[in-house]
């Protein structure tokens, strides 16, 4: 079977892209961030934000949670929603040191 050049270029041009895109959509995981991972002790990431210790974090406030937090990629409703931060999931309820309020318009 001859194959043209064409139709090499083709399969050719396709196999790149594939090659450059398969590995970020691969890399998107759906796991959901624990208290006990060590990176998330390191922000004090709390599962629920009535958690978190006010002595030892001072700029915490009760309207501090994921859910209100520019990082957190939810949807208004969503239990779980992915944080840019820690690239895994997070509870809508949660807080780590890192917060960033949504900015008003």
């Amino acid at each position: 079977m001859k194959q043209s050049r064409r139709t090499f270029m083709i399969r050719a041009v396709a196999g790149v892209a594939a090659a450059t895109v398969l590995p970020q959509v691969a890399h998107a995981t759906t796991e959901k961030l624990s208290e006990s991972d060590p990176y998330a002790k390191s922000m004090g990431f709390k599962l629920n934000h009535e958690e978190v210790d006010p002595a030892k974090y001072k700029r915490w406030t009760a309207e501090q949670q994921c859910n209100k937090c520019q990082l957190w990629g939810g949807k208004a409703g969503d239990e779980y929603g992915e944080c840019s931060f820690f690239e895994r999931y997070t509870p809508s309820g949660g807080w780590c040191k890192n917060f960033k309020a949504v900015k008003k318009a």
